[in-house]
């Protein structure tokens, strides 16, 4: 995988990863704050209480918060208030007061046992209580450990199970890359690929583009370029199917197109390799200001030469 693209997974990584920092040592001292988003939906913020670096917010569904009473949570004077978000791998129990559509209050985490149970059973290893809240808040869920385990991946470490699940990588994301004939070979080209929002459809159409053999480090790459089937096949339009994927890579980063392609045709300069089309956009070497200088000139010249002029500042 390319160094930008390692670092952005790398950051990704570490963010889900430490979504819990600031709680290692405050999960007894849980804050929380609850209000109502536009929409109507609750939107949950929890604190490790006197720390500004231990902060988790999150909309989440009414469904979610077992034994939340609306009408207190929209109360004007000052309503006790209880409440309770359960999740596979956790709960946090919180009470408080409730006034103008907004409470405040007190929580508890408590980690369940049988989802630490499960991951140890999964390879992955029991999660640290800190751990346990990361995966709770992202909401991990067996469903999505068992589909790791089907499709064969190798056990993820508890910081990449976190980030799947912030990722809302599902059982159904992961058979559906399959069935389209693709499964990555790591657990983070998974996360890379969700993270990108590379869906089973742009697998299939760069296969039906004549790339079918990508690794997911090259699928990703395009995703991340905006490398799409119709890019792809506007280059083989005007000769350019059967380039690497390497050589893709490097047209799409530095924007060359069919159409600029197409003005080098137009003034003869046909089958130029890719690695001069690159220099020449990278010299910012545009058709419709050679095909000028080339008649005020009244000789022929190479796409070589006009590099070189350009570079030596003979062009415009």
């Amino acid at each position: 995988m390319n160094r930008p693209l390692a670092l952005v997974l790398a950051v990704l990584l570490t963010c889900v990863s430490l979504t819990s920092t600031g709680f290692a040592a405050d999960l007894e001292r849980l804050r929380f704050e609850l209000s109502l988003r536009s929409s109507g939906e609750p939107q949950l913020e929890l604190s490790a209480e006197g720390r500004r670096d231990g902060r988790f917010h999150s909309g989440v569904a009414s469904s979610e918060l077992q034994g939340l009473n609306p009408a207190a949570l929209r109360s004007a004077d000052g309503t006790p208030i209880r409440f309770a978000l359960v999740r596979e791998a956790g709960r946090v129990d919180c009470s408080g007061t409730s006034r103008s559509q907004r409470a405040s209050g007190e929580c508890r985490f408590t980690a369940d046992p049988t989802f630490a149970d499960l991951l140890a059973r999964a390879g992955i290893r029991r999660p640290t209580e800190r751990e346990a809240f990361g995966l709770t808040m992202v909401g991990a869920s067996r469903a999505l450990v068992e589909a790791i385990n089907t499709a064969r991946y190798p056990a993820p470490s508890v910081g990449e199970l976190t980030a799947l699940a912030a990722l809302d990588v599902t059982a159904g994301y992961i058979a559906d890359l399959s069935r389209h004939g693709y499964r990555p070979a790591r657990i983070g080209d998974l996360i890379a690929m969700k993270a990108l929002d590379v869906t089973p459809e742009y697998v299939n159409g760069l296969r039906q583009a004549g790339f079918a053999r990508l690794t997911a480090d090259e699928i990703v790459q395009f995703k991340a370029l905006g490398v799409s089937p119709a890019y792809l096949a506007s280059l083989r339009s005007v000769g350019y199917g059967h380039v690497s994927a390497s050589e893709v890579v490097q047209l799409k980063a530095m924007g060359v197109t069919a159409d600029y392609i197409a003005g080098f045709q137009r003034l003869g300069y046909r089958n130029m390799p890719v690695s001069k089309l690159i220099e020449s956009k990278a010299m910012g070497i545009r058709p419709e200001e050679l095909r000028s200088f080339r008649d005020d000139a009244s000789v022929s010249i190479s796409a070589e030469d006009l590099i070189r002029l350009k570079f030596a500042g003979l062009l415009p």
